[in-house]
């Protein structure tokens, strides 16, 4: 048969993607259905607090101020994770992408009032150790964390469940850099491409800047690693068409192609034009409503929530 490597791949990852939760539960039809979802966590947790002291009722954050808090700790979250060496070595991808898509479908249903993005993000970190198979003790996880270690192991360990339950206990995640390799196996064997390798920079790159946008939310990981190759292909002002077309996709129908070119498009332009996230300087009126506002039960600056700690500690004492 000449069907080829990645196209094997890619058919398989996208039969094993279709079928799965990740497909089912957190792929999204557009943008604006993340937002509804974004909105109501954010209606949800308001309604929840009611009855409130004026303070907090006036330190109440709007869907969009949280969401400048949540894209603010997605660079907090990128840049722990480049420089998180708990065992001497940079954490594998399937790690690192895992923890990117647990903190997205979290902050889909829950408000960083609730819950604050500098811990869950531990929690993400921590979980998808758990769920890669990259296996991490709680102790040795939090050792590489500045500050109270202690009370940061009883925060991961505390929250676990919470981001467990919010997502439904889903944890199968599909992530683009696998599709890449299948990818770039089949151009250094069956394209005209000279060095393939030079596109690894342009596509390291693009995946990089793609957890800072929804994309992860709305397309296939097998659609976004093809987008990345594309891109890549581009910007070495070289042209794979030909080879997408007939080895890759083996000339599938008009519709399937057309289909399959302007999801391409869709994702590459969403990349690109990707805004910067926040400064800290742009947030530091909302963190101060923030810190006014959120849940003392989850706080752990809070009074609330060491006493909720210690009843915890005396709970899992007595069993």
């Amino acid at each position: 048969s000449n069907s080829t490597c990645a196209l094997y791949i890619l058919l398989q990852t996208l039969k094993m993607y279709s079928a799965s939760s990740h497909k089912k539960y957190w792929t999204f039809v557009n943008k604006e259905e993340i937002t509804h979802y974004r909105e109501n966590a954010n209606k949800k947790y308001i309604k929840s607090i009611e009855h409130s002291a004026k303070s907090v009722e006036d330190s109440i954050l709007n869907a969009d101020e949280e969401l400048m808090i949540v894209k603010y700790y997605e660079v907090c979250l990128r840049d722990f994770l480049v420089n998180f060496k708990p065992r001497n070595e940079t954490l594998p991808k399937d790690v690192k992408g895992t923890a990117f898509h647990f903190y997205k479908r979290f902050f889909m249903v829950a408000s960083v009032m609730d819950y604050h993005p500098k811990e869950i993000m531990m929690t993400c970190i921590f979980l998808s150790c758990k769920i890669c198979e990259y296996v991490m003790p709680i102790d040795l996880f939090v050792r590489n964390i500045e500050g109270n270690q202690a009370l940061m192991k009883n925060i991961i360990l505390d929250q676990e469940m919470e981001l467990l339950y919010r997502m439904g206990f889903r944890l199968n995640i599909f992530l683009p850099h696998r599709s890449v390799e299948g990818l770039m196996i089949d151009l250094r064997t069956r394209s005209s491409l000279q060095r393939p390798e030079r596109l690894y920079d342009h596509i390291n790159r693009f995946l990089a800047t793609m957890w800072f946008t929804d994309v992860c939310l709305l397309y296939s990981p097998a659609l976004i690693a093809l987008a990345a190759v594309m891109h890549a292909v581009s910007r070495c002002k070289e042209n794979i068409d030909n080879f997408v077309m007939h080895t890759l996709l083996d000339c599938p129908s008009e519709n399937v192609l057309t289909g399959i070119i302007s999801i391409v498009r869709e994702i590459r332009s969403a990349v690109m034009k990707s805004s910067s996230p926040p400064t800290a300087e742009q947030i530091a009126d909302v963190e101060k409503k923030l810190a006014v506002s959120r849940n003392p039960m989850n706080n752990p600056t809070s009074n609330a929530f060491k006493q909720r700690m210690m009843e915890y500690a005396l709970e899992s004492y007595g069993k």
